[in-house]
């Protein structure tokens, strides 16, 4: 049974935007986890994998806004 990946609750978990692509499908991934097991009743797969996307939501915002960073940069100079 799929379940929550550890390293994205880690708080000294490292990644790059060269990794959104892969964290982009986790999210997918993840979606589609908690909506299966929404749909057959298993609650604490479901707020696990929950917790998880959440961190993953956040990681992934921290990675967009990275990756735009330097180009915000270079505009203003």
């Amino acid at each position: 049974m799929p379940h929550a990946n550890a390293c994205l609750t880690c708080p000294i978990f490292v990644t790059t935007p060269d990794f959104l692509p892969q964290r982009r499908e986790q999210r997918q991934q993840l979606l589609q986890i908690v909506s299966a097991a929404e749909a057959r009743g298993q609650a604490r797969v479901a707020e696990m994998n929950c917790q998880v996307l959440d961190n993953l939501e956040k990681i992934i915002t921290g990675l967009e806004d990275d990756h735009r960073q330097p180009e915000a940069t270079a505009d203003a100079s």
